[in-house]
């Protein structure tokens, strides 16, 4: 359906009711967008792929082997938990694209939740992206899965102990990545009032964890301005935000818009392109293909969708 826009204003893109046709198009883009992904980021032999010498993988595996024993051993488990940290989160992130797939189907048609799931994946790969960025060093990129390890412990002690749990019990596990990292020479960072804020390795440090909002503008595509921010207020239940779903339902309950779904979909394919260039440059991995890939689709899906929103 056409947007009937006052003279002399610019038109909003996708201003329109949620279509069947639309979102049909929406769920086959981000199969597509998985099932590439699935390709760049899958290897045949995992032991070949691991040996890749042109990696940074495995170069940073070689420079951990010179440091000697028993630091040696321990940088490698820190280093291992790295590789599997950006694989769990870049997991839940996929998982959360399919996820995304459902809801946009659903009758009648979703409101917010699309963002608040695209905002999931997001924040996966931002995580992922964080820990695999190809342009650190190694005892930076180490520092900073030390600092997300130490916030993850104590967040689960927080849990813990809300839990009803005793103190003993509930600070097992920051107890025990105190001692691994203590192990791994890592050294805690603190503030001016003695509140650890980070860890060093050597002359390389990282924070706490990673500022999302931050990361977002720095790594998502130039072509998706603020989506952080975007999904933010959605997720967080602003007024400021959600309101204008009632406003387009007539006060009549919530409604949903063109605009949300396209929003929704349109962070999911840029995190998913983030995180396969991620993993290609950490891993020296070609991943050329299913990157050109990507443009042409989300680029033939962004027209198809202008055209259905807006058929004459």
């Amino acid at each position: 359906m056409n947007d009937v826009m006052p003279e002399g204003e610019a038109i909003r893109l996708f201003a329109v009711p949620i279509t069947d046709e639309l979102t049909r198009e929406a769920v086959a883009v981000l199969g597509r967008f998985r099932e590439l992904a699935a390709s760049a980021l899958s290897v045949e032999d995992p032991e070949e792929f691991e040996q890749n010498t042109n990696s940074l993988f495995r170069k940073e595996v070689a420079e951990i082997d010179q440091l000697g024993e028993p630091l040696a051993a321990e940088r490698h488990k820190l280093h291992d938990m790295l590789i599997d940290t950006a694989d769990l989160t870049t997991d839940n992130a996929l998982d959360h694209v399919r996820a995304l797939e459902h809801d946009l189907v659903m009758q009648p048609p979703p409101v917010w939740s699309p963002l608040t799931l695209s905002r999931v994946v997001m924040e996966g790969v931002l995580f992922s992206e964080y820990l695999l960025d190809s342009t650190i060093p190694l005892n930076r990129r180490l520092a900073r899965l030390a600092g997300i390890w130490r916030t993850d412990a104590t967040y689960a002690l927080k849990q813990a102990e809300a839990y009803g749990q005793e103190p003993a019990e509930a600070g097992q596990m920051l107890a025990y990545v105190e001692d691994c990292l203590q192990k791994c020479q890592a050294v805690e960072r603190h503030d001016r009032r003695g509140k650890i804020n980070g860890y060093s390795f050597g002359s390389e440090s990282a924070a706490l964890d990673l500022n999302i909002t931050e990361r977002a503008t720095a790594v998502m595509p130039n072509w998706l301005p603020a989506p952080y921010r975007l999904t933010s207020g959605v997720s967080h239940n602003r007024p400021w935000m959600i309101g204008r779903a009632r406003d387009l339902a007539g006060g009549n309950g919530l409604a949903g818009e063109a605009a949300t779904v396209m929003a929704a979909v349109m962070v999911a394919l840029g995190s998913i392109e983030v995180t396969v260039n991620a993993f290609g440059k950490y891993f020296g991995v070609d991943v050329s293909e299913e990157q050109q890939h990507m443009e042409d689709e989300r680029t033939a899906f962004l027209y198809r969708a202008i055209g259905i929103a807006h058929a004459q």
